[in-house]
C-alpha cells in the first residue's frame, strides 16, 4: 500500500487513467487510491482487470485503439479529470506508436470534451519537441513524433492541460522530490515520483498550460510544481 505524504490532496475526485496498468498508470493508482480517490483504470487487456482493482481502481476494459472517442466518453463517464499515460511500449512499430501513442491521445482530448472534464494531465517526455534527437532509430523517431503530435494536440485544445515530460525512467522508489525546471534536457526520473507528480496535477488544478520538465530533485513534488 502506498504510505507516502497524500496531505496535499483536500477534495475527493474521480480521475479516469488512460493507460491505467502501465507503471506510472499503477503507481498513480495507488497513490490517489490511497488519498481517497476514485479511479477509472482504462486498460486494453481483461487479463490486467485484477491488477487495477488491487491497486484501488475500477478497472475499465476498452481498447483506445479501436474505439471512438464516444465509446471512450461513455466508459468513463463520470470523471472528473483525465491522466493520459498510455503507450504503445518499446517493442512496437511506428503504425501502433501513431495508433497508442497519439490518436489514442486525442481520442481521450475529444472523451474529455464531449464530457465536459476541463482537467486532462498528459506523460510525454523530455525532449519531445526535438525531431532531431534519436533519428537514427526508426523506432524511436516514431515515438517522437507520436509524442510531439499529441503533445501539440493537447496545446492546441482548449482543455485545462498539463504536459508532464520525465527523464529516463527508473524504478527506484518514491521520494517525493524532483527537479521541474524548463531548461531540464536530460536526467533520471523514478515512474514512483512521475505519478506523484500527476496525483498532484489530476487533483490541484496547478500548473495549468505548462509542459513540465520533471527529473528526481530535492523539492518536494508540490512545491516544485508551484515553482515551476
Amino acid at each position: 500500500m502506498f504510505t507516502g505524504n497524500t496531505q496535499y490532496r483536500r477534495v475527493m475526485t474521480t480521475i479516469a487513467i488512460i493507460g491505467g496498468h502501465g507503471k506510472i498508470g499503477l503507481l498513480a493508482t495507488q497513490e490517489l487510491a490511497a488519498a481517497g480517490h476514485t479511479v477509472l483504470s482504462v486498460i486494453r487487456n481483461p487479463d490486467h482487470v485484477s491488477d487495477v482493482v488491487a491497486a484501488g481502481a475500477t478497472a475499465v476494459v476498452l481498447d483506445i485503439e479501436t474505439a471512438t472517442g464516444s465509446e471512450l466518453a461513455t466508459s468513463i463517464n463520470g470523471a472528473e479529470a483525465v491522466i493520459f499515460t498510455a503507450g504503445a511500449g518499446g517493442g512496437s512499430g511506428a503504425a501502433r506508436k501513431e495508433t497508442v501513442d497519439h490518436q489514442g491521445a486525442v481520442k481521450s482530448m475529444a472523451a474529455a470534451g464531449e464530457l465536459g472534464i476541463e482537467r486532462f494531465v498528459q506523460v510525454s517526455y523530455i525532449g519531445a519537441d526535438d525531431a532531431s534527437y534519436g533519428t537514427e532509430d526508426p523506432s524511436f523517431a516514431a515515438y517522437q513524433r507520436a509524442k510531439a503530435a499529441a503533445d501539440d494536440a493537447l496545446r492546441a485544445s482548449t482543455l485545462a492541460w498539463t504536459i508532464v515530460r520525465p527523464g529516463t525512467l527508473n524504478d527506484q522508489a518514491r521520494t517525493g522530490l524532483v527537479t521541474i525546471d524548463g531548461s531540464l534536457t536530460s536526467g533520471e526520473t523514478s515512474r514512483a515520483n512521475v505519478a506523484s507528480v500527476l496525483a498532484v496535477l489530476a487533483v490541484e488544478k496547478l500548473a495549468i498550460g505548462h509542459v513540465l520538465n520533471v527529473i528526481d530533485g530535492d523539492t518536494e513534488v508540490r512545491s516544485a510544481i508551484l515553482g515551476a
